[in-house]
């Protein structure tokens, strides 16, 4: 779930505030120099967030994989098509998949390469 601050720290890094309870009512904007965000604002990059969550989540993981293959790929061995194929199909998983979250904030709707000898 993306919260008021992060929403707001998208939009306006800079801004000062405090807000009581995840409750957009109770928003007390305290930079004079920078631009209160309209409740409208806030509420579209809060969906706008919410949306990407899922690839952003993807992207996590699938660059925590590559990192721990990377071993196959160091300029001292040859990697088997296998290894080549694994490696490359963590690279295509943003444009192959199609993330989504759980009521619990996992992942799903993700079909994960299987390592190579796992």
């Amino acid at each position: 779930m993306i919260t008021l601050f992060e929403a707001i720290k998208k939009i306006q890094p800079n801004g000062c505030f405090v807000y009581e309870e995840e409750n957009i009512s109770t928003l007390r904007w305290d930079s004079i120099d920078i631009e209160r965000p309209t409740d409208e604002e806030i509420l579209a990059k809060i969906a706008e967030l919410e949306a990407a969550e899922p690839m952003r989540l993807l992207r996590i993981q699938r660059n925590q994989l590559l990192a721990q293959s990377d071993w196959m790929a160091v300029s001292d061995r040859v990697m088997t098509q296998s290894q080549i194929d694994y490696r490359q199909a963590l690279r295509d998983l943003p444009e192959t998949a199609d993330p989504q979250l759980d009521e619990n904030g996992n992942l799903t709707n993700v079909i994960w390469p299987t390592e190579p000898g796992a």
